[in-house]
């Protein structure tokens, strides 16, 4: 008797702490409710751009999605075939097109990505450049530096998932990106449509003759004076070692998981700046997750990388 009356009692204290705990939740998210709707968009715009910013991203207001700065910590790392291969450790699955091309006396690359980056939707063009003088290594094998400022392009691609335009992006970088937070898909669902305009025609040429030898046919690029026009659906180069099938579909339930929660919980929100601050304010460790957006590795690894490499 006093055993059933002492399992009772804790019942009674389990439950007890569980309503507790679910009234405080639901207190919780009242107050983050309000406090969301309270607070100007100016200041929710620079809190959010401050938690982005150590990882090298901002918040773009005009495309409602998450965008790399112009001077991200990144830009210092350049650029290695290990980097994508360690992408996989980050919870990114995604089909990249390496373009290696040579003009003035260097070695270029420009780089294409596309896939599912933990629990966003993303695309990015990068522009990185080798000036070594080692023309006995191959391509892949060397270490690239982000390009100078006086050295970035005029780009632009637009991302669609399965046939649906989601996302548009144009700007003088080095580095675009853009991701759509919440949003899951298969690499295979999107296709990009790539713009890239260059300073003059030698320039063009050289990476005209890059794509054909990424095994691009001719009458799938289009040129228009110094601007290039390109397809990126299946990937023609060999791709990064990822893990196994098994690995790859238990990341890709993780991702499409967190983006199930980030759209249940955040649903009484429209657009993506009240859906972040809103999870910032009830759910810190989600709230960690989504702003690590695009971060193929940390600091430390891509020193070790650099570091090998050089």
């Amino acid at each position: 008797m006093r055993i059933f009356l002492t399992i009772l009692v804790v019942l009674a204290i389990l439950l007890l702490a569980a309503g507790m705990i679910c009234l405080l939740l639901r207190l919780r998210m009242r107050f983050a409710k309000k406090r969301v709707r309270n607070t100007s968009a100016e200041v929710k715009i620079r809190n959010l751009n401050e938690a982005l910013a150590p990882f090298g991203f901002c918040y773009d207001e005009k495309n409602d999605a998450i965008c790399s700065t112009m001077y991200p910590w990144q830009r210092e790392m350049g650029y290695c075939r290990a980097y994508d291969e360690s992408a996989f450790a980050m919870y990114m699955v995604f089909d990249c097109e390496p373009v290696y091309f040579n003009y003035n006396g260097a070695r270029y690359l420009l780089e294409v990505w596309k896939g599912q980056y933990g629990c966003t939707t993303g695309a990015e063009i990068g522009l990185y450049v080798n000036r070594s003088q080692d023309w006995k290594k191959p391509p892949e094998a060397l270490f690239y530096e982000c390009v100078e400022d006086e050295e970035r392009l005029q780009m632009a691609y637009t991302l669609y998932k399965n046939g649906t335009p989601v996302q548009k992006r144009r700007e003088l970088h080095w580095w675009l990106t853009g991701f759509c937070v919440g949003m899951f898909s298969q690499k295979e669902e999107l296709v990009m449509e790539v713009q890239i305009t260059f300073p003059n025609a030698a320039m063009r040429n050289a990476f005209y003759s890059g794509l054909l030898r990424a095994g691009y046919e001719r009458n799938s690029i289009r040129v228009e004076r110094y601007r290039v026009y390109f397809k990126f659906d299946i990937p023609r180069s060999r791709q990064p070692e990822f893990c196994g099938k098994r690995c790859r579909r238990r990341v890709m339930r993780r991702n499409c998981r967190n983006c199930r929660r980030y759209c249940r919980i955040s649903k009484c929100f429209c657009t993506t700046l009240d859906k972040i601050t809103y999870i910032g304010y009830c759910f810190p460790l989600l709230y960690r997750t989504l702003i690590r957006i695009g971060t193929k590795c940390s600091r430390r690894k891509l020193r070790k990388y650099r570091k090998h490499y050089f």
